[in-house]
């Protein structure tokens, strides 16, 4: 045309950017893999990972790193590019590696922001964690004691130490460094159930690894400023005393015979009729006396307010010799209904 004339010489001055074939498909490049790697990911796990991603020539388009966050994904679902979704496959937890991904397994021809169409994408990543929904608790003894006869059950009232961190080896909390033991009921709520899962069948002195899968720990929010969302978390446990609970559903039981005039003897002026204070008098100094034991670890107002509200069946704050049933009695009764 007009620019080039005719017979000319022409001077090109290229810069080669990237180059691919069709038939590409993605390359990795292992750059830290643990020596100690338990299990590798596969299709439907639920990553947590950190990646700076660039063009071939280094200029970068995106970074987790610069928001703070990691990417949480499931791996083999489609819910990443294609080349993303392969490469995250096989990876340890802490794994270091470079995918390199070529456009038609990554944003082909249009591309997509920051990156152009047709580009060749290098993606640095580093595995933070990995789950699979399906995962439940994993429970990894480093020390029984030999006499180990009485072992931890829902009811129990516990308390033991703990360093809690993620899979990564960050530290989030330890009892150690505050000086004191977590205190629970087992089976109670008073923890994730992970926790109360891993802190089953434990006797005193025993030292335990737990790791608690985030469906089982604090989910996909996690907890603000402490526990990153979908997290899995990893417990080093020692349970120091245990103390034994009782039976499902009681709050208070006898240690001896219970006496047949039960109930004169709660109600002390004798007036047909026994008030709250009367009532947690008279547990108290059951408990006091050895003759009786209430259930460990809970406030003692609140378990005989509660006792005291489920013989006073009439609501109207005093509990009548018509009213008063121990536990068995109830327990029969319904039985004879049915």
């Amino acid at each position: 045309g007009k620019e080039i004339p005719g017979q000319a010489s022409l001077v090109f001055d290229v810069v080669l950017l990237d180059l691919h074939n069709p038939k590409d498909g993605i390359a990795i490049e292992n750059q830290v893999v643990p020596e100690s790697c338990e299990r590798r990911s596969q299709t439907g796990d639920f990553l947590r990972y950190h990646y700076n991603g660039t063009l071939l020539d280094g200029t970068l388009f995106d970074s987790s790193y610069s928001r703070n966050h990691t990417y949480d994904t499931y791996v083999g679902k489609g819910y990443v590019i294609a080349g993303m979704d392969e490469g995250l496959l096989g990876v340890c937890t802490g794994e270091k590696r470079r995918i390199i991904i070529p456009p038609h397994l990554g944003y082909g021809e249009e591309g997509r922001g920051k990156i152009p169409g047709s580009a060749v994408l290098v993606f640095d990543i580093h595995v933070v964690d990995f789950h699979n929904p399906s995962d439940s608790v994993s429970i990894t003894v480093h020390y029984k004691p030999s006499n180990c006869t009485e072992l931890s059950k829902k009811g129990d009232y516990l308390k033991y130490h703990y360093n809690a961190s993620l899979l990564d080896g960050t530290l989030l909390d330890s009892t150690h460094s505050l000086g004191k033991t977590y205190n629970i009921v087992l089976g109670s709520g008073q923890v994730v159930l992970g926790m109360d899962m891993g802190l089953q069948d434990m006797c005193v002195g025993e030292r335990r690894t737990v790791v608690i899968p985030p469906h089982l720990g604090y989910g996909e929010d996690g907890v603000e400023g402490e526990v990153p969302g979908s997290a899995v978390l990893v417990f080093d446990i020692e349970l120091l005393e245990l103390v034994s609970g009782l039976p499902e559903g009681y709050m208070f039981v006898w240690n001896g015979e219970v006496s047949p005039n039960l109930f004169e003897e709660i109600d002390q002026n004798h007036d047909g009729e026994v008030l709250l204070e009367e009532f947690s008098e008279y547990i108290q100094t059951q408990v006091e006396t050895g003759k009786g034991k209430l259930a460990p670890g809970f406030d003692f107002e609140k378990i005989v307010k509660n006792m005291f509200t489920n013989q006073d069946r009439d609501g109207n704050g005093k509990v009548t010799a018509e009213e008063f049933k121990l536990k068995d009695q109830e327990a029969k009764e319904e039985h004879d209904e049915l």
